[in-house]
């Protein structure tokens, strides 16, 4: 099975071949066998993807723009104390295309 990490409760596998989707189940949901005598799935999210999940949560409500930050910026450009070096410049850039690679 291949967890998508976007929306871990869709099996993408199982959508490619044609087989139905499975149900979310809740993280504290007790285990449904789907056939009797066989073994019932458990799904067990561990604290890492717990926290992992709640950044994602954050970091979709948090504004685009950082007005406070931007401000600050545009007063010291204005007032002529915002110096950066060219090569810390060329060094973001160098990291941002490495990234989105």
């Amino acid at each position: 099975m291949k967890i998508d990490t976007l929306n871990p409760f869709i099996n993408k596998d199982a959508q490619a071949a044609g087989g139905r989707e499975k149900p979310a189940v809740a993280p504290n949901a007790a285990p449904v066998a789907e056939e009797p005598g066989r073994p019932a799935d458990v799904v067990q999210l561990s604290s890492r993807s717990k926290m992992i999940a709640r950044s994602q949560e954050l970091a979709a409500q948090a504004p685009e723009i950082r007005e406070g930050r931007v401000n600050e910026l545009r007063e010291r450009i204005q007032a002529g104390t915002y110096n950066v070096s060219g090569r810390v410049v060329a060094e973001s850039m160098l990291k941002k295309s490495i990234t989105e690679v």
